[in-house]
């Protein structure tokens, strides 16, 4: 069995009080990961714990689960915003491994997510191998003893179990919702043993069921189920939904920055490039919902900017007609015949992006290429234009990524 486990830094969970910006990066996993990697890692690291909350069996979990949690906020808000940070939230909470022997299965229970929360799946395992004989048939350990296989699978990369361990643990939390009743702790493991056990097919039909029988839905749980159908909701719906959730659970951080990712995502893939009004419309209402979403979450606010930015100027018309006739024009008219010039020879932001610059040999049309590129040079020398698109392929690009040097067109405006 393999001892190496995901990134460390993922389960660091705390930081020294007045900590400084070097030690929270250092919690972010910076170094070895580039600064740039801030915003993902932070992500990351919040989900990670999230996670373990919303799966957590005991008070002892939750308080700890929800300290980490905090110390991500905190340590965002001084990284990203300049806000001082308290130092993690998980001391207090922490207990430490006590040297007896369990007595009964709740204790054992208790221990094992410890470890868990600790990062030490590998030990975690280990001593569910110890543990299975003396308390293989109480519930309370055959439901910790799924979750620490599910755990270790998650984040062991490598790790090779023995035949048959997933279907176990799968078994197990069946029999654990059914002796000690449904829980979204539960279900949650349910759902990401399947998924780990290449069976997503199977997820959908475990919310349903757990949606039938558990007396109250939370927030998390819903943005989890909704993950699964994300693509297939029509948009209004689905922002819709977005805010409800957003309403019930406003301090949820993890929730919040998980719908914005997902909105993001599918707004790349189903909105860009651009290529109509009714598109451009769409994508502001989708980035607006984001943007409000996002607001106090400083890498989700961060993830949104960009895309703010274009939802904002893709629509604003931009000159593509001969510059030098319409200073002529503009000149002799005393600038009266301005606007109907501007307006005449004006496309919007997005139009401009999707026909592209004029390519290659354009002698027998010199001047209106100037002008195309002229244009198109004005809308893509904006610094969110690229990022945006970099895994796009737009009509004009021979493959995605693909941007002619600005260099040669800056020369365009030397008249």
């Amino acid at each position: 069995m393999t001892t190496a486990t995901v990134q460390e830094w993922l389960d660091i969970p705390d930081f020294s009080v007045q900590a400084g910006n070097q030690e929270l990066e250092a919690f972010f996993g910076i170094p070895p990961a580039p600064r740039d990697a801030l915003d993902v890692n932070i992500r990351d690291k919040r989900k990670h714990w999230k996670k373990k909350e919303q799966k957590s069996r005991t008070e002892d979990g939750l308080r700890r689960a929800g300290g980490v949690l905090q110390a991500i906020a905190d340590a965002e808000d001084q990284l990203k915003r300049g806000a001082a940070a308290t130092g993690g939230g998980t001391r207090a909470a922490d207990t430490a491994d006590v040297g007896r022997s369990p007595q009964t299965a709740e204790d054992v229970a208790q221990e094992l997510e410890r470890i868990l929360f600790r990062g030490r799946y590998v030990d975690a395992l280990e001593r569910i191998q110890r543990y299975d004989l003396q308390w293989a048939d109480y519930p309370a350990y055959i439901d910790m003893r799924a979750f620490v296989i599910l755990e270790a699978v998650q984040n062991v990369p490598g790790l090779q179990l023995v035949p048959g361990v997933l279907e176990s643990a799968m078994a197990g939390t069946r029999q654990a919702i059914e002796r000690m009743g449904p829980t979204e702790a539960r279900y949650l493991t349910l759902v990401e043993l399947l998924e780990a056990a290449g069976r997503p097919e199977e997820v959908p039909g475990i919310f349903a069921e757990a949606n039938a029988r558990l007396e109250r839905v939370s927030a998390s749980f819903r943005a989890s189920e909704l993950k699964i159908r994300f693509r297939k909701e029509r948009w209004l719906d689905l922002l819709r939904y977005c805010v409800e959730l957003v309403q019930e659970a406003m301090d949820d951080r993890a929730l919040r920055s998980e719908l914005v990712q997902m909105i993001l995502e599918r707004a790349v893939a189903d909105l860009l490039p651009l290529q109509s009004a009714e598109a451009v419309s769409r994508y502001q209402k989708v980035i607006a919902t984001a943007a409000w979403i996002a607001d106090g979450i400083p890498e989700a606010e961060d993830a949104v900017r960009f895309h703010r930015m274009w939802a904002s100027n893709a629509d604003q018309p931009v000159f593509g007609g001969n510059w030098q006739w319409r200073a002529f024009f503009a000149l002799i008219t005393l600038f009266a015949a301005l606007p109907l010039i501007n307006s005449s020879n004006a496309r919007p932001a997005w139009q401009v992006l999707l026909n592209g610059p004029a390519l290659g040999d354009q002698k027998k049309r010199k001047m209106a290429a100037s002008a195309q590129n002229r244009a198109w040079l004005l809308v893509t020398r904006n610094q969110y234009v690229h990022p945006l698109h970099e895994k796009i392929q737009l009509p004009w690009q021979n493959r995605p990524g693909y941007w002619p040097d600005n260099d040669e067109f800056v020369k365009l405006f030397n008249f």
